[in-house]
């Protein structure tokens, strides 16, 4: 006697659990460096321009970018940096199969970003954040 086994369902749900704990990792590795992100930049608002500026991108399209030109200076660092954290976790939320995406992008289109990151003459400190940097030492 013997009985013939197929195993295609079983191997089919076995890929559906694998791609949805995939999925789950990716987004929680994506809310871990979000609210780190934030965490780092909360000392460099003024106006929250630079801190609501993050974004993910998955492919082409424009980065959020905000300008401090004719914001008020002295914004509230908690409600600016709950503004930031809460843009990228709508981005993590509308980004669709990330079993298929090879690369998501954390990026800052405000026109002060490099000043924040690397400081200058020009910037409010002269030491720079290194928001970037300190983000790629943790994640890589």
């Amino acid at each position: 006697m013997k009985e013939v086994l197929g195993l295609k369902k079983t191997m089919s749900n076995l890929y559906e659990e694998i791609d949805e704990a995939i999925e789950l990792g990716v987004k929680y590795a994506l809310e871990d460096i979000a609210t780190y992100t934030i965490d780092l930049s909360k000392p460099t608002v003024d106006t929250g321009a630079y801190i609501t500026s993050f974004s993910y991108g998955v492919g082409s399209g424009r980065p959020r970018g905000k300008s401090s030109e004719g914001r008020p200076k002295e914004a509230d660092p908690q409600t600016m940096a709950t503004e930031g954290l809460n843009n990228l976790l709508n981005d993590i939320n509308n980004i669709q199969d990330f079993n298929r995406k090879d690369t998501i992008v954390l990026r800052n289109g405000s026109p002060h970003a490099i000043s924040v990151e690397e400081g200058g003459a020009n910037w409010r400190l002269t030491q720079p954040y290194k928001i970037f940097e300190r983000v790629r030492n943790k994640y890589g």
